[in-house]
């Protein structure tokens, strides 16, 4: 038999054997980075740099009053594009447009056009949302997310007016599309997604480098779309000047409702109704003085 040794304390009774515990093990190391100070700095800077949210309201609404002065002619042009082919100087325009055959420019207006279809866009919106969701701009990135609606506005019109694509034979035709050609749908997406962020970037940030060229990039994207589709024969010009109307009608539209639910969460006086609190600006505080913008 092997011996056995046991503990004794001074009274001579049997001190049990105590196993010490394990030590837990290390859990392994994340294969991922933690992002949650690289998020937090984001957020905090975002919350500095950002105007009030009535604030934001305010400015806002200056903007509408603009854009709704902009947008009074889009039922006459729908009117006469259900009961014409071309419009006067579809045809001039388009020529002059696509003797410009520079290599650097097709790739520009070739670039600037893929980016609409679906396989870009909607990663591109998704994103989009994903960073201001993570901003705790919660409410924009709700909205950043309604732009995609325009798609069904756009569906509407073209079933309604039927108007047929340009041809190889009249134009030259980078890609075929078998869909009816008025209003252009890539420009009434960019006018909404390009448009909504010119909108939150200059009504709820204030000046910076960071602010500015995103608007640069957001605005240039909207003013070359129009002539690339154009340029790459997928649309008259027409087609272009009724997305971009058709468009603004349809931001329009969620501008106004945004307005509503901003000074809902935001009201002019006094507090934030309950339900709205976690929408509201990252910095906000209700009582909070509005008066000065830095």
């Amino acid at each position: 038999m092997p011996n056995k040794f046991r503990l004794f304390d001074k009274t001579n009774k049997i001190i049990p054997n105590i196993t010490p515990p394990k030590e837990a093990a290390a859990p392994p190391p994340s294969p991922l980075p933690d992002l949650a100070p690289v998020v937090n700095e984001a957020q905090r800077k975002a919350a500095e740099t950002s105007y009030s949210g009535r604030k934001a309201v305010s400015r806002g609404t200056m903007y509408m009053a603009f854009y709704l002065w902009l947008l009074s002619g889009v039922i006459i042009l729908s009117f006469i594009a259900q009961r014409t082919q071309f419009f006067p100087g579809d045809m001039t325009i388009t020529a002059q447009l696509q003797k410009r055959r520079q290599p650097w420019l097709r790739r520009f207006f070739y670039g600037v056009s893929e980016i609409g279809f679906p396989k870009w866009a909607v990663p591109q919106t998704v994103a989009a949302a994903g960073i201001f969701w993570a901003l705790r701009f919660r409410l924009e990135a709700l909205f950043i997310l309604l732009t995609s609606s325009s798609t069904l506005l756009n569906a509407i019109v073209k079933r309604v007016i039927k108007r047929p694509r340009p041809t190889n034979e009249l134009v030259t035709v980078v890609r075929v599309i078998n869909e009816p050609s008025f209003p252009s749908g890539h420009v009434m997406h960019y006018t909404n997604f390009y448009g909504l962020l010119t909108y939150l970037l200059a009504s709820n940030w204030r000046n910076g480098k960071l602010r500015n060229t995103l608007i640069t990039a957001c605005l240039l994207l909207i003013a070359c779309i129009g002539p690339s589709r154009v340029y790459l024969g997928a649309h008259w010009p027409s087609d272009v000047m009724a997305g971009y109307m058709y468009g603004g009608l349809w931001f329009t539209g969620l501008m106004a409702l945004y307005l509503r639910a901003k000074a809902w969460i935001h009201p002019p006086v006094g507090t934030s109704p309950e339900a709205a609190k976690p929408l509201r600006q990252p910095g906000h505080a209700d009582g909070d003085d509005d008066d000065d913008e830095k």
